[in-house]
């Protein structure tokens, strides 16, 4: 699995008027193109952060065999978007998280943690909540 850099990502980037950025990547776990959307403090310019590029790759390198969650359980393989948000920076793991598009439009997510997935949410709970070892 090659690492992406800044640039490659930011050219693969579009801006909105809300300053999110939304890069279309394929995913190998998920076998399907999926936007990864950056929610980011956008001073001086729209940008992702150093731990955000991490979080990126982190996700693009995610293989099954490697999880302690049971994929299957979840009751769909398809995904929504994957949000990278510069507010958690400030926690010591690198977080993303995978919103799941469920037929019956149940909130679902994966929360990654430092390229594991370490939970399924359904509650739509914030990382704010998180316990971090």
């Amino acid at each position: 699995m090659r690492i992406m850099g800044r640039k490659e990502i930011l050219m693969n980037t579009k801006w909105d008027e809300f300053e999110m950025g939304t890069c279309r990547l394929f995913v190998n776990l998920f076998n399907q193109y999926i936007p990864f959307i950056f929610f980011q403090e956008h001073k001086p310019l729209p940008g992702i952060s150093d731990r955000m590029i991490i979080a990126l790759n982190h996700v693009m390198a995610l293989n099954k065999d490697e999880q302690d969650i049971d994929l299957d359980e979840i009751g769909t393989n398809k995904v929504k978007e994957i949000h990278l948000d510069q507010e958690n920076d400030r926690f010591s793991g690198i977080y993303s998280e995978i919103i799941m598009d469920t037929t019956s439009g149940a909130y679902v997510s994966l929360i990654v943690k430092d390229g594991k997935i370490i939970t399924i949410d359904r509650d739509g709970s914030y990382f704010d909540s998180l316990n971090e070892d």
